[in-house]
């Protein structure tokens, strides 16, 4: 059967059991089987949350939103009775920030605006906050976050650990890691596929006082844009937005520091954080505009405040109004704490939440109803996985100095939610397109932790890479080119009484030979 790229999983799984060509297939795998002389598969290459209170709204400012097609003479007018002057008005969206006169408060300013019939909302400018922990110190070790499982059964070597035979003490199938070794079998990525980071920048680039992080050297990146200094080199004055792209897409096989979960995409830099880590909402709308009008496939916003707001509300609207899917950290307050916006507009966004080492909820990883799925985020209080290191999320950054390169472990959901950016951006690398698929992909292929079905805590679960991938996909296309014809047949026979996982279809996750199960199976997929 063939099937359009574009789709949904109902769509995908309506196979079609033509039992008249089992007996032809049969024939042709006989044929084929004794003409074949071989097959070559593919080439299978600590520092802890601040309690200083943060300020949770800028000060003697205010968002005003006009209403269309008012004169500027009018708005001026306004403006002039109650004492304010226009800062910045955005390109994208039309919103206004205003400085509101030392003789009113904000809060006051904006009863005042909300109550003028050309006004068509008002609201405070809310900060919103990267959700990290930065370590102490840089250090390289292995990323027990992507997939755990081979050094536990001793299968290849580990320099950082006694191997131990058998499996995770800590009973996770995946090492507490997401199962993206087998995901990189299916794709690395493709170049087309564009992943905006909106963040404190990246270190992409040799640049006045900035030097491109050299594990990012291979990375593709396109144009993106500064919103905190305005101009178009968004580097990172911070070290937060260059760890999270790690994580996304580092460069990978290149003999140098770690990896990254879609190392073939491409990455869009979008500076909205500022190098203390914070932001105000209306930088983060305009930034959201702009990945979405510039070819962004999925926006990372490893980020977010605990206030509702019609301004950032509306941005993500835009943004997966066009087809983007929004990737948001779900916060850093622990059990029961307030919720984080954007990643509270359930609509619109995956809220991800921070598992540790052990599968269980990071002690900081905010829960509530709108929580979507969990990611590795770490926990550097704790080394469960005995390689003589905390359990951070490691990635290549720097400290103060943007000159001065090293590994640094992280913690927090902003360092879990770049892990299901990467795997939607493998998904939609494998043809897989629309925010509401991929979605759908993540979520039914999550591994359920906690109490079963979704929950506050985990939400539908921890991520499996490779699950995610297979979600849409027909058993038999062993090629992914969207049809199962002679040369997916030819593969199947190359691999008779092997152990080739990717042909190993029946039943379903395999049970370690082709045989006779399999050949059925492939059977029913054949058109």
């Amino acid at each position: 059967m063939t099937y359009s790229r574009e789709h949904n999983k109902s769509d995908v799984l309506m196979g079609r059991v033509v039992k008249k060509n089992f007996p032809a297939l049969l024939v042709a795998f006989l044929l084929l089987y004794f003409a074949e002389t071989g097959f070559a598969g593919p080439a299978i290459n600590a520092a802890k949350l601040s309690d200083t209170e943060k300020p949770k709204c800028v000060p003697n400012e205010i968002i005003v939103k006009f209403k269309e097609h008012l004169p500027k003479d009018h708005i001026k007018e306004i403006n002039r009775r109650h004492g304010t002057s226009v800062l910045h008005t955005s390109s994208y969206a039309g919103f206004k920030r205003l400085k509101t006169p030392a003789s009113r408060t904000p809060k006051q300013a904006v009863e005042f605006y909300n109550s003028e019939p050309d006004v068509e909302y008002a609201e405070l400018n809310y900060y919103a906050y990267a959700h990290f922990e930065a370590p102490n110190d840089p250090h390289y070790y292995y990323q027990w976050n992507f997939d755990d499982t081979y050094k536990w059964a001793g299968i290849i070597d580990d320099p950082y650990r006694e191997l131990v035979d058998g499996t995770n003490p800590y009973g996770g199938y995946n090492g507490g890691g997401i199962n993206l070794e087998p995901a990189w079998d299916i794709t690395t990525g493709d170049p087309n596929v564009i992943i905006a980071v909106l963040d404190t920048g990246i270190a992409y680039e040799t640049y006045k006082n900035f030097v491109q992080a050299p594990d990012l050297a291979n990375t593709r990146f396109v144009p993106g844009y500064d919103f905190v200094n305005n101009d178009g080199h968004p580097n990172d004055d911070d070290g937060h937005g260059t760890h999270v792209t790690g994580t996304i897409a580092q460069s990978t096989n290149n003999e140098v520091g770690v990896a990254g979960v879609a190392y073939n995409c491409s990455i869009m830099p979008v500076k909205v954080l500022s190098r203390r880590g914070e932001a105000p909402y209306t930088t983060i709308a305009d930034g959201v505009y702009f990945a979405a009008d510039n070819g962004a496939d999925i926006i990372n916003l490893s980020l977010g405040g605990p206030y509702d707001s019609i301004t950032l509300r509306d941005a993500i609207a835009y943004a997966y109004n066009k087809g983007v899917t929004i990737i948001c950290s779900a916060g850093n307050d622990g059990a029961g704490g307030p919720a984080s916006y954007p990643a509270a507009y359930d609509a619109y966004c995956i809220a991800v939440g921070a598992t540790r080492y052990d599968q269980t909820r990071a002690y900081y990883s905010t829960t509530g109803s709108y929580l979507d799925l969990t990611a590795p985020g770490g926990d550097i209080d704790v080394d469960q996985n005995g390689d003589g290191y905390v359990d951070g999320i490691l990635q290549q950054t720097f400290g103060i100095n943007p000159k001065e390169m090293g590994y640094w472990f992280y913690e927090g959901t902003s360092m879990a939610a770049p892990h299901v950016s990467g795997v939607a951006a493998l998904l939609i690398s494998t043809g897989v397109t629309g925010p509401d698929n991929i979605r759908e992909a993540l979520e039914s292929t999550a591994e359920d932790l906690g109490i079963p079905g979704k929950d506050a805590e985990y939400g539908w679960g921890l991520i499996d890479a490779y699950a995610a991938l297979n979600y849409y996909h027909i058993p038999g296309d062993f090629n992914r080119d969207g049809s199962i014809d002679k040369d997916d047949l030819r593969t199947f026979i190359s691999s008779w009484l092997g152990d080739e996982p990717l042909v190993d279809i029946a039943p379903a996750g395999g049970d370690g030979i082709i045989n006779l199960l399999d050949f059925a199976r492939f059977a029913e997929s054949w058109k």
